[in-house]
């Protein structure tokens, strides 16, 4: 198997699996911590907005060919992710104490997207060249279906896999802050 191919098999099928497996174990060390009651909801927010950036550079890069536009889409999902996780931390630590596993688990997650995009820059070196004017080709400034298309199978097991270990999580957690919200507030007028 040459190079190329390899490292795409290994971004496919080793790298981005880890990724939501991170996920997952980034709620489980949520759930066990019971943030909902020091943090309610507010904590839980970010971790949405984190998806929603990342999940639209992962789509990309999953369902179009990787040109110019692509890659720097995916270099500003990877930032904007990297400000919204540094905020997050910085409310969560303010609220409870953050255990190392969940620490050693936020490295994985803050890692892997930038291991993603290096892959792709080196998988596709004319376009990460060109964005910076550099190389022999021209950025290409397009959104176009990748051809040949990742197989049907790949796309539909990556998106269940996405919802099953992070979507739904996630949406868990933000039920029960919201129900520990409404709770303390209930609280604090019966108090007040």
């Amino acid at each position: 198997m040459e190079s190329a191919r390899l490292l795409e098999h290994l971004l496919l099928y080793g790298i981005l699996p880890v990724w939501l497996l991170a996920g997952f174990a980034d709620a489980r060390c949520r759930r066990a911590l019971h943030i909902e009651t020091p943090s309610g909801w507010r904590e839980s927010a970010p971790h949405w907005l984190m998806l929603v950036e990342l999940g639209v550079g992962v789509l990309a890069i999953l369902l179009l060919e990787i040109d110019a536009l692509v890659l720097m889409l995916f270099a500003i999902a990877c930032l904007a992710y990297e400000l919204t996780m540094m905020a997050d931390l910085r409310y969560a630590h303010a609220h409870r104490d953050i255990p190392s596993v969940e620490q050693w688990v936020h490295g994985i997650q803050q890692a892997i997207p930038w291991m993603v995009l290096l892959a792709l820059a080196v998988l596709h070196p004319g376009q990460a060249l060109a964005l910076f004017g550099l190389g022999g080709e021209p950025p290409r400034w397009t959104f176009r279906l990748r051809d040949p298309a990742l197989p049907p199978v790949y796309l539909i097991s990556f998106v269940s896999l996405a919802v099953l270990l992070v979507g739904l999580p996630f949406a868990r957690e933000m039920g029960r802050a919201a129900r520990a919200s409404r709770h303390l507030r209930r609280a604090a007028d019966r108090a007040g």
